[in-house]
């Protein structure tokens, strides 16, 4: 950083140039890593067992069970 202020206005100009690009590198791999961890979380909610009531279900199901014991 400190070399910056000895540098000339092309070496700024190319420091800026590196700079930003080397940002939005960074931006992309967030962007990719935030994707992977929406996901992540996504499969660990569907695969962790849930404790329902009969209610729930049918409110997730859209209509009323009938449990049978066979």
């Amino acid at each position: 950083m400190s070399d910056l202020k000895h540098q000339t206005i092309r070496q700024l100009d190319a420091s800026k140039a590196e700079c930003e690009i080397y940002m939005r590198k960074l931006k992309s791999n967030l962007s990719g890593q935030e994707t992977r961890l929406k996901w992540i979380n996504h499969y660990i909610f569907l695969k962790t067992p849930q404790e329902l009531t009969v209610e729930e279900i049918e409110y997730r199901l859209g209509h009323r069970l009938i449990i049978k014991r066979s």
